[in-house]
C-alpha cells in the first residue's frame, strides 16, 4: 500500500496520472503535478509510470531538461525500492541516459553497467531495419567507463549499422589512445567502411594527435585518406592540401 491509500492494483488511477504526467503538449503544471502524485503514491507501478516521463521529448528543450532532472533527484532520493522499475524500464526503452544515472548513484557503476549490457544484449536480438533502441544504448556505453563496456565497443566498431559503428568508435576514442588506435586503424583500412565514418575518424584523430604511424604505409597505399588529409612523418593526421 502507497502514501493516501492507493495500493498497487489501483491501476486506473496511476494510469490517468501517466496521461498527464507524458503529455508533452499538455501545461507543464498538470504534467508537474500528475508526476507528484505518482510520486506519492510510491508503488513500483506508480515509478514505472513516472519513467515514461524519459520516453517524451518536449519541445522547449530548457523544461524538458529541468523535469527529467527533477525525477532524476526523485529516483535517487527513493533509493533501493526503485532499483527494479529502472532496470525494467531501461530493458525495454530508448531514452535511458537518467534512469541509468539514477541507477548507478544508487547501486554503483557496476548493477548500472549490467543493466545497459542486459538491456543492449537484447536490443541486439531484434530484427529491424533500424533498431533505434540499440543505437540509442550503445550512445550511452560512453557514460559508464568500465571494462565489461570497453569489451563490448570493441565488438561494436564492426557492426553493420553505421549509426553504431559511429557511436561505439565515439566511445571507444574515451579509453585512450593505446586502446583506440588499432581498432580506428582497422576501420580506416577496411574498404567497406563509409567515407562518413573515415571522415569522422580523421577529425577526431586530427584533434587528438594521435599517431597512425603502424599503419601510415598501409593506408598510404590503400587510398583511403582523400586530399584534404594527410599523415605527417610520425603518422598523425593533418590538414593536406585540396
Amino acid at each position: 500500500m502507497g502514501l493516501f491509500g492507493f495500493g498497487k492494483s489501483d491501476s486506473g488511477k496511476i494510469d490517468k496520472l501517466k496521461k498527464k504526467a507524458t503529455n508533452k503538449w499538455g501545461q507543464a503544471i498538470e504534467r508537474t503535478m500528475a508526476m507528484k502524485s505518482l510520486r506519492q503514491i510510491g508503488t513500483p507501478d506508480a515509478w514505472e509510470a513516472l519513467l515514461e516521463r524519459y520516453g517524451i521529448n518536449l519541445d522547449v528543450t530548457i523544461t524538458d531538461q529541468d523535469e527529467k532532472r527533477e525525477l532524476y533527484e526523485w529516483l535517487v532520493a527513493a533509493g533501493e525500492q526503485v532499483v527494479g522499475p529502472i532496470e525494467r524500464y531501461v530493458a525495454s526503452h530508448d531514452g535511458v541516459y537518467w534512469p541509468l544515472k539514477a541507477l548507478k548513484e544508487i547501486a554503483g557503476i557496476d548493477r548500472a553497467v549490467e543493466s545497459l549490457l542486459t538491456a543492449l544484449d537484447r536490443a541486439e536480438t531484434l530484427e529491424q531495419r533500424v533498431n533505434e533502441q540499440k543505437v540509442q544504448l550503445v550512445s550511452n556505453l560512453r557514460d559508464f567507463p568500465h571494462p565489461k563496456v570497453l569489451e563490448r565497443l570493441k565488438r561494436l566498431v564492426k557492426d553493420r549499422s553505421d549509426e553504431v559503428r559511429m557511436m561505439a568508435l565515439d566511445g571507444l576514442m574515451t579509453y585512450g589512445e593505446s586502446e583506440a588506435v588499432p581498432l580506428v586503424a582497422e576501420r580506416i583500412l577496411d574498404p567497406e567502411e563509409t567515407t562518413r565514418i573515415r571522415h569522422v575518424l580523421y577529425e577526431q584523430l586530427l584533434d587528438l594527435g594521435w599517431s597512425l604511424a603502424p599503419w601510415k604505409e598501409a593506408i598510404e597505399a590503400a587510398g583511403v585518406m582523400p586530399a584534404h588529409y594527410k599523415l605527417d612523418a610520425a603518422g598523425r593526421v593533418i590538414r593536406g592540401t585540396r
